[in-house]
């Protein structure tokens, strides 16, 4: 389906969608409609591999494909007594997963959306997890301050890869890693266009250790997942937003899984390593 064919609230969200200030005023109020539902700490697409890492009573059930996104990212990097920062964390589950099962040194999650942060610093708070709100396009860190970063469904927000990746290199150490799990379009045209984002990084000082390819295993999360993501949906969304969240969260209704099934989009998993 051509992007002439969505409705007119879609081609307007996907428009707006583009600007940093909407984004966050987005975030903002999904964080003030969910901010009772503390069992919805993950927002990603999940994703359904060959071969799981977790156990079922490893995690909250409802969100475990979520889970299972993020030990699968991190599986081949070791995190414990590491230096580590999330871009873009969200609700906090992803930090808080990756803290008390990685057991990093230092756990540092960053969000542009200060009600969430604030959200996350009431509820999660505890040693060697810190909260920060900042911008991941820019991160407020000094040089060489961490040995990994982990990236979830962030990369599509950011305009200029190339800036991104030279800021990340930045607060990186040397040997770092930057772990990426998003979506990406096939059409050369967009924002966030394949062809955009792998320019980006050979034009980079990372060089890629890793690339997968959880285009079916993310589709197959998101159909898992979708049910109980609306009845969520319905049960604290006001009414004039509902439908516009569903289309926004991981659902069936999304326009990110409609891609996916048309094969206009894809999701990877990258691991990017800066030299030593």
């Amino acid at each position: 389906m051509s992007s002439s064919a969505k409705p007119i609230s879609q081609r307007m969200f996907s428009w707006l969608w583009r600007k940093p200030w909407f984004r966050r005023e987005v975030y903002n109020l999904m964080g003030l409609c969910f901010r009772k539902k503390m069992g919805w700490k993950m927002m990603n697409c999940g994703l359904v591999p060959s071969e799981p890492i977790l156990k079922n009573n490893e995690v909250n059930a409802g969100e475990q494909h979520s889970y299972e996104l993020y030990a699968q990212l991190v599986a081949s990097t070791p995190l414990q007594d590491r230096d580590v920062l999330e871009l873009g964390s969200g609700r906090g589950g992803g930090a808080c997963f990756l803290l008390e099962n990685q057991a990093p040194r230092r756990l540092v999650a960053l969000d542009y959306t200060p009600g969430t942060i604030r959200w996350c610093r009431r509820n999660f708070s505890r040693p060697g997890l810190e909260f920060v709100c900042g911008d991941a396009a820019n991160p407020p860190f000094a040089e060489a301050s961490f040995d990994v970063i982990v990236a979830v469904e962030l990369t599509h927000c950011i305009i200029d890869k190339v800036a991104f990746l030279a800021a990340i290199a930045r607060i990186l150490r040397p040997g770092g890693r930057l772990l990426i799990a998003d979506f990406f379009y096939l059409r050369p045209d967009v924002m966030h266009a394949l062809g955009k984002f792998e320019s980006a990084v050979e034009s980079s000082n990372f060089k890629t250790i890793a690339m997968d390819d959880w285009t079916a295993g993310a589709s197959a999360a998101i159909e898992a997942d979708s049910e109980r993501r609306k009845a969520d949906i319905q049960q604290s969304v006001p009414g004039f937003l509902r439908e516009l969240s569903i289309q926004f969260a991981s659902t069936t209704h999304s326009s990110t899984y409609v891609a996916m099934q048309a094969g206009r989009t894809v999701y990877r998993r990258y691991v990017l390593e800066l030299p030593d």
